[in-house]
């Protein structure tokens, strides 16, 4: 699957700047679109309180990833019924029937669709949840155009891919986890975690490396035209370059890395 060129590099995207997209019960705050990655992914802040659940769906064109940031989640995926608190990493494969609910809360979750999509759906949630008689047709049919099913129960399909409590202590410093592959994204999309970077410590994010998210932390960024620090809850887009470093500002740094192979 080819994708077009990535935004510019440099640019720096913080969550807490974004006016969120609201319907009852969740907030998204879309950091990257596919407009932004050249269609590869889009990447979602979403915040929901406890209590709150979303229905049973299947992607059948796109895998969707969910990293947890704070609260806790319970994800039934093709009717295994996964939970995680903060660090825990769930991908769902194509096609693959699930649904969510919030078990602790308030909670914030990392929403990566690859490829990109389905996040026009979530920007078109307040026009739909606002008409009367919705959700129904209408959000029957934009979930269609965005090639999502939505289903009366999970059934049999697809396992997940689960890495639980990754928040810490995942692998020797210096050394980054491979959340999900190509083989698992179905993409030249990688996703990668690297957890305890103490301060001063240096690091390559490498030439296929297309954007970064802070998720503990602050780092210092040297491109060939810019120097950028980012901090928890940024994101960074890069272009892909093997003069691009990073430098640890502060102790525990936790970041995600999303890298597009050719």
């Amino acid at each position: 699957m080819t994708f077009g060129p990535p935004e510019a590099s440099g640019r720096v995207i913080a969550a807490r700047d974004i006016d969120p997209v609201t319907v009852p019960g969740h907030a998204f705050r879309i950091l990257t679109d596919g407009s932004g990655t050249g269609g590869a992914f889009s990447l979602t802040e979403a915040e929901s309180p406890k209590g709150a659940m979303v229905g049973c769906h299947a992607h059948d064109e796109t895998v969707e990833c969910f990293y947890v940031l704070d609260g806790r989640y319970r994800l039934t995926v093709s009717g295994d019924t996964h939970e995680l608190c903060a660090g825990g990493f769930l991908l769902v494969p194509r096609g693959a029937p699930h649904r969510f609910e919030v078990t602790e809360g308030p909670a914030r979750a990392l929403v990566l669709f690859a490829p990109a999509g389905f996040e026009e759906v979530f920007r078109r949630m307040p026009e739909i949840f606002g008409t009367p008689g919705e959700p129904g047709p209408l959000w029957e049919h934009v979930n269609s155009q965005a090639r999502t099913r939505l289903l009366g129960s999970t059934g049999p399909g697809p396992a997940a891919l689960v890495r639980a409590g990754t928040r810490a202590g995942s692998g020797p410093p210096g050394a980054p986890l491979t959340l999900a592959d190509s083989t698992a994204t179905r993409t030249s999309l990688r996703i990668l975690l690297r957890d305890g970077d103490s301060a001063g410590a240096t690091w390559t994010p490498g030439p296929s490396a297309t954007a970064v998210y802070v998720l503990a932390g602050r780092y210092r960024f040297d491109l060939p035209e810019a120097g950028p620090t980012v901090g928890e809850g940024e994101y960074l887009a890069l272009t892909p370059t093997p003069d691009a470093r990073a430098v640890a500002l502060t102790d525990g740094g936790r970041t995600l890395v999303l890298e597009l192979g050719t």
